[in-house]
């Protein structure tokens, strides 16, 4: 059994473009049809950034019937948000882009949301990148206890010089989603980042989660499908830290 901890819902009918890209006309009964059928039973979705901090689409999503069990990630506006209210409707974390090149960077915030999502055992979600890891580093100690920080796309390393991530790892309060298509430069295969993913499920197995990353916004064609990630993840791992990174992790983190 799978948990798909990384995708994103839009509509089948096209809207007005809001943000960086144009949202693909697929909501989550699209991934249901396409990924029940491979064995996943239950799905993180991570707010998309053209919904900004309006959460309403993903609260709806999250009352969708179907044989996949799901929660939420949000973005949220600490100082309106109602996190009682997302907590009931099945959000369990917030997000926070910190994505340099890209002009977005909020890591400045991360101090005082954490605080914020803290009150209702929430996690925070960073789609962040090696320049950061230090500055994370520092920031640790100050955050509350008990509170994770879960770094998506593996953290954007280069799978050839990962080790700056090792320092974040050691802390035991961040976790890693094995979301490959941000990080591979073999999409489809994955051979460039098997030992990578190895190394970390083999040294921080209590630490993994996957993610997809449907339906794949902003990445070049072909593509990617989810049977090569899964295969990535199989021969990466051992049976028992594949169980962990695909149900029993999700599990604790998301309160399935």
């Amino acid at each position: 059994m799978i948990t798909d901890c990384h995708l994103h819902s839009f509509a089948r009918t096209s809207g007005p473009q809001t943000g960086a890209y144009v949202p693909p006309a697929r909501d989550i009964h699209d991934f249901m049809a396409e990924a029940a059928p491979l064995g996943v039973r239950r799905a993180v979705v991570v707010q998309a950034s053209v919904d900004g901090t309006d959460n309403s689409r993903l609260v709806t999503v999250l009352n969708a019937d179907g044989p996949v069990a799901l929660r939420g990630v949000a973005m949220i506006d600490p100082d309106t948000a109602d996190l009682t209210s997302l907590h009931a409707a099945g959000i369990r974390a917030t997000r926070i882009q910190d994505r340099a090149r890209l002009g977005d960077s909020a890591l400045a915030t991360l101090p005082d949301i954490a605080r914020t999502v803290a009150d209702v055992g929430w996690h925070i979600e960073l789609n962040t990148e090696p320049q950061s890891f230090d500055r994370i580093a520092k920031m640790l100690p100050t955050l509350p206890e008990g509170l994770r920080l879960i770094l998506d796309h593996i953290g954007h390393v280069d799978p050839m010089a990962p080790d700056a991530l090792w320092r974040l790892l050691d802390s035991d309060r961040v976790w890693v989603k094995l979301s490959p298509t941000r990080v591979s430069n073999d999409i489809g295969r994955y051979a460039d980042l098997t030992g990578l993913i190895a190394r970390i499920g083999a040294a921080f197995p209590e630490q993994i989660i996957w993610g997809s990353d449907w339906p794949h916004v902003m990445t070049p064609a072909p593509v990617p499908e989810i049977p090569p990630m899964l295969d990535l993840c199989r021969d990466a791992l051992d049976s028992r830290t594949f169980r962990r990174c695909m149900w029993d992790n999700p599990q604790r983190l998301y309160g399935f």
